[in-house]
């Protein structure tokens, strides 16, 4: 079963879309580690927003974030709530964000639909698990985070 990002070309469209947010946001850019196929759903950090995805590409793409991260970008943002409520808006906002930017890339074949957002190991009803993923990780002011791409044609 094949995947639609699997082509360094592709995955550097979401590298761009990410390194662009947090430099824009945030003042400096991620630090990206190696990518990697992951055959198993891998444990999500303190909140996750997801993006479906419908139309030739179905599936979702996933941003998952440590709270750490998060407060940091809600005190660069100048935003005065920080409760748990606050960092799920945010990253559900972020992914919601990455994915309209790499839309501008693969065109009509990314259909989104609305976020959803979710704590840890929670998965939305909503969607299901992919058969396999690409993970790709990276490091912000310290902490680890990573985006999820479970596209399929």
């Amino acid at each position: 079963m094949s995947t639609s990002f699997e082509t360094e070309r592709e995955l550097a469209v979401f590298i761009g879309t990410i390194g662009r947010y947090f430099q824009t946001v945030g003042g400096s850019s991620p630090d990206f580690l190696t990518p990697s196929l992951e055959l198993v759903m891998p444990p999500r950090l303190a909140c996750t927003g997801y993006m479906p995805v419908s139309g030739r590409l179905t599936g979702w793409i996933a941003l998952s974030l440590p709270s750490d991260l998060l407060l940091s970008l809600l005190h660069h943002m100048g935003e005065d709530q920080h409760d748990e409520a606050a960092q799920l808006d945010l990253v559900g906002e972020i992914t919601s964000t990455l994915t309209s930017n790499a839309r501008e890339h693969f065109g009509e074949h990314l259909l989104v639909a609305p976020p959803l957002s979710a704590v840890a190991a929670d998965f939305p009803d909503e969607l299901t698990a992919p058969p396999l993923s690409f993970r790709l990780p990276f490091q912000w002011q310290g902490a680890d985070a990573f985006l999820l791409i479970a596209l399929q044609r």
